[in-house]
């Protein structure tokens, strides 16, 4: 290299490459105090709900409902209870502290493993377990559409959703994503509060009835199984709960 160039000021102008992951006092801006403004920055957390909210809630949940009914509403309880605290404590740490979740839980006391806490290897393994919750949504919604389209096997469609996944994420456009995701999110809450609707307005259903059996504990056998899944899906899993503080 020619010494003169390497000693250019425009060369030693040059800023250093960013961390995207360190905190910068510069870019904290003063948060939205009004509904209008708030709205508009609501894109990124539709986002990271469309992200989140998909087989706990959609497919394990319904099906923990179809093997016992009302038997198991404690857990959705329960889980609903636990859930926002346990969030809402660790995105308070993230913002007062600029840390990260996972660099936070590295300073946790416990062994070290190559580096990393003990904490965060078993955040690793959980993470690396819910590929399987991923695929099990590429089976749910295939067979979804197997049922609307019968003439097309699951298995073509489940290749079909993942080419058009892979067409959203790598084709770039985060304005595309968020509007999917706002949609998405939408149609889930609309359709939640229907089927809760269509329930309550059904002649056998009985107020007193499924309280009372929602709160007996006597959850057994497969249901158990079901149910723990259920709470770590939608209340305490590994995703949800790191993906917050990081937004």
């Amino acid at each position: 290299m020619n010494p003169e160039t390497a000693s250019s000021p425009a060369l030693a102008a040059v800023p250093a490459e960013r961390d995207p992951y360190r905190l910068d006092p510069a870019d904290v801006e003063d948060p939205p105090r009004r509904m209008v403004p708030t709205l508009k920055r609501i894109g990124p957390g539709m986002i990271l709900a469309a992200s989140i909210v998909g087989s706990g809630e959609l497919i394990a949940t319904t099906e923990l409902g179809a093997q016992v009914g009302f038997a198991a509403l404690w857990v959705i309880l329960l889980s609903c209870f636990i859930k926002p605290i346990i969030q809402a404590e660790l995105g308070r740490f993230a913002v007062a502290t600029g840390e990260a979740s996972l660099e936070s839980f590295d300073r946790l006391p416990g062994p070290r493993l190559a580096g990393a806490r003990w904490v965060i290897w078993g955040w690793a393994a959980m993470v690396l377990m819910t590929q399987f919750q991923i695929g099990a949504m590429f089976g749910g919604v295939a067979e979804v559409l197997s049922i609307v389209m019968p003439g097309v096997p699951v298995k073509v469609w489940v290749l079909l959703i993942w080419v058009l996944t892979l067409v959203l994420l790598l084709g770039g456009g985060y304005e595309r994503i968020e509007r999917l995701a706002m949609v998405k999110v939408g149609l889930f809450t609309l359709l939640t509060l229907l089927a809760a609707v269509l329930l309550v307005r059904r002649q056998d259903f009985d107020w007193s009835a499924a309280l009372s059996s929602g709160f007996q504990f006597n959850l057994q056998g497969a249901a158990l199984t079901t149910a723990i899944a259920v709470f770590g899906m939608t209340g305490v899993g590994t995703g949800e709960l790191f993906m917050y503080p990081y937004w």
